[in-house]
């Protein structure tokens, strides 16, 4: 006939098993809870053995714990450098955006209709390149390569875009 001794090692045992499930959800500190509410069970017995092995269970469990949050102070230091990275990013491409728009509003009227054409066909261009038409799509930008080779060399820098037009088109001529 079981005793209050044996009620008591089934809730012992009943509080191991509800903390390994814990663990398996990853809720460590509910699992050390549980741990130690069986601890003082197997106390009250003098169950000297479980409760080496309980204590044993905790401090891994700690350690995790300790673990678990260096690891996210780690995650949130990486994902702040990187959002300050993206922001540096984010500015530099506003800067240089500004500077081409201050060049633009200097360059004489004949230039900035050049300008504007070319950035209504790259948008027309990039629509077509969605369609998946790559041969129309390079006509359009071998068209803008011969509108920024007309405007004279002293009236702007326009290399840059010149060459990622160039790119642009060796990328779509891989496509074809």
């Amino acid at each position: 006939m079981p005793g209050p001794y044996d009620e008591l090692e089934k809730e012992a045992e009943r509080l191991e098993k509800q903390s390994k499930n814990e663990f398996g959800k990853k809720n460590f500190l509910s699992a050390i809870s549980l741990l130690n509410e069986a601890k003082e069970i197997y106390s009250k017995l003098g169950f000297q053995g479980k409760i080496n092995m309980i204590d044993q269970r905790i401090a891994r469990l700690n350690n995790l714990v300790k673990f678990e949050k260096q690891d996210s102070d780690l995650k949130t230091k990486g994902e702040e450098a990187f959002q300050k990275r993206v922001d540096e990013v984010v500015k530099e491409k506003q800067r240089y955006t500004e500077k081409i728009l201050s060049e633009q509003r200097a360059l004489p009227p004949e230039i900035k209709k050049k300008l504007e054409k070319i950035h209504l066909i790259v948008e027309k261009a990039e629509k077509e390149e969605k369609l998946g038409k790559y041969s129309r799509v390079i006509g359009r930008y071998e068209y803008i390569l011969e509108i920024y080779n007309s405007i004279p060399k002293d009236k702007g820098d326009f290399s840059q875009p010149i060459y990622e037009i160039e790119k642009k088109i060796a990328m779509l001529q891989t496509k074809k």
